[in-house]
């Protein structure tokens, strides 16, 4: 079935998980949630643009009522004025689509505008109870986006869960996301795909930054409609949202970015779709990088934040490499680590909070993990470029403590590209200029020396850089007074030069062999170069 409903094209596969097919598979039967309504005229979702921008409906607005610092990972009914009786229009909004409580029809009208009730009636965005107005999804701004999706189910004890049924669409306002956005690639003029995609939110992201066409898939047919109504909620054109495993539904086609947050968590079953990836979590994950030297345009970007297994002789940036098959030398790959699992760790915690109901399910897991000999799970940033080179494929694994860019993520691929030619690559920085990192930091460590005219004794010193990527690199005082010499004034090659005429360096030392001397201060970002200029943080600078 294939119906166009501008400004978007919405594709639903005659699947079993068609939502003409059979209903959404839910955990507890009696339970079918609520969603959009996609069949309304653009004049309803124009008054609700005009309704969302009057109250202030966008990040800075809901932080300072908040009073949060960021949105990622907002709590409902946690904040600080959660409790008080809505007093304005911006009020009125959180309290339906952050903290899911009903509103007396009357108000909403008065604080929201006259007629403002019907309105949300008619798009599907709340339900009328005996004159209340209660919200029946989340709807919340993220990255100059409004999102919609599903609502979570509040016990009678307070808690929240966001496993109602199986295609439940989860939020996309967690930190997890803030993760995944941080270094999505630049996809202006690009044909962008989106795999697992949800509500759709690095779709809509890369066709507000310009993109060509960007496409939205999902397994489920409930990710779809909403991925759709939020397309037409942030009136976005070029955009096809897509019902299908994976790349199915655009078979023999290539995009010049494809990303990805699949689902990761180690699991016996899939009866939580957004949340379960296999055995070892990395059944979507390989099925996704295995398709890239068919899917992924030349030059083309993969940026995919998931999780991956370290094994037994096999690191995780090794089994990323094997995903990709024969044609692994096509493609450089960057894994930017974000934190680091041992299992053991994991399965006592998983143990602990396990009930009757589920020990079983973690006793399994944690002997298939004991049988692939896994030792860590990392979480993080999978970057892979194909670089279209007569070259071998190069691949990194750095650590990322702070949110990164795309700048950074670039400057590595610079990197990657630069070192690839070879001696090439060394001719190239003897002739640029090299200058102390303005972020670097400088440590030295003392000991006693026994010498009572001169009790401390110069010990250990290192630099440091936490940009591009943190690095830590051993130095002495004589090391760190030649960096500070470093201004960009002067070539690698003029700096040879001076040093031998200071009788600093042997004069039979090799242009070359000075410059592999000094690649680990490049590389780490403690010199930094005209060939290979950093993307500082300002926040961090």
């Amino acid at each position: 079935m294939r119906s166009t409903i501008w400004p978007m094209t919405l594709t639903m596969p005659p699947t079993a998980q068609s939502a003409t097919a059979a209903p959404s598979s839910a955990l507890d039967p009696a339970l079918a949630l609520p969603r959009p309504n996609l069949d309304v005229s653009a004049a309803d979702f124009v008054a609700l643009r005009t309704l969302l921008t009057g109250h202030r409906y966008d990040v800075p607005g809901v932080c300072a009522r908040t009073e949060r610092g960021d949105l990622y990972d907002f709590t409902p009914r946690t904040h600080a004025r959660h409790g008080q009786a809505p007093e304005t229009g911006l009020d009125a909004l959180i309290h339906l689509y952050y903290d899911c409580h009903t509103l007396d029809r009357g108000v909403c009208d008065r604080l929201l505008g006259e007629g403002s009730g019907d309105l949300l009636l008619r798009l599907g965005l709340a339900s009328l109870h005996e004159g209340e107005i209660m919200g029946t999804v989340l709807m919340y701004p993220t990255e100059a986006l409004w999102l919609v999706s599903d609502r979570p189910v509040f016990s009678a004890a307070g808690s929240i869960s966001y496993e109602a049924v199986s295609d439940f669409v989860y939020p996309s306002n967690t930190k997890s996301v803030r993760v995944f956005l941080a270094t999505l690639p630049p996809s202006r003029g690009k044909r962008v795909l989106e795999l697992c995609s949800g509500t759709g939110v690095a779709t809509l992201m890369a066709a507000k930054a310009g993109a060509t066409h960007a496409w939205a898939v999902d397994i489920t047919e409930r990710c779809t409609h909403f991925a759709a109504f939020n397309a037409r909620l942030n009136d976005l054109e070029h955009v096809t949202s897509l019902q299908g495993d994976l790349y199915a539904p655009l078979e023999g086609q290539q995009f010049d970015c494809i990303v990805a947050h699949p689902p990761y968590i180690p699991s016996t079953s899939t009866e939580i779709i957004y949340r379960d990836g296999g055995e070892d979590g990395e059944q979507i994950t390989r099925a996704i990088i295995g398709k890239l030297p068919e899917y992924l345009a030349l030059d083309g970007i993969f940026h995919c934040t998931c999780q991956i297994t370290a094994r037994e002789g096999a690191p995780a940036l090794d089994r990323v490499r094997a995903m990709l098959g024969d044609a692994a030398d096509e493609f450089d790959l960057i894994l930017f680590g974000r934190g680091v699992t041992d299992v053991k760790s994991h399965f006592v915690k998983q143990l602990l909070n396990a009930d009757v109901e589920t020990e079983p399910g973690v006793v399994a897991l944690m002997r298939r993990f004991t049988t692939l000999k896994v030792r860590q799970m990392e979480y993080g940033t999978i970057i892979i470029r194909r670089h279209g080179m007569p070259r071998r494929g190069t691949a990194m694994a750095v650590t990322r403590h702070l949110d990164g860019t795309w700048g950074q993520v670039a400057w590595l691929l610079a990197m990657q590209e630069l070192l690839a030619d070879g001696t090439n690559a060394l001719d190239v920085l003897l002739a640029s200029r090299p200058r102390l990192s303005p972020v670097a930091k400088f440590s030295l460590n003392y000991q006693i020396s026994g010498n009572p005219e001169d009790p401390w004794r110069a010990a250990e010193g290192f630099l440091s850089v936490e940009q591009p990527v943190p690095a830590r690199i051993s130095a002495n005082g004589a090391d760190a007074a030649f960096l500070s010499s470093c201004a960009g004034d002067r070539t690698f090659a003029h700096i040879l030069r001076d040093l031998q005429a200071e009788g600093t360096m042997p004069p039979t030392l090799t242009p070359h062999e000075f410059m592999h001397t000094m690649l680990p201060l490049v590389l780490s970002g403690v010199l930094e170069t005209d060939a290979l200029p950093i993307p500082f943080v300002p926040s961090v600078r």
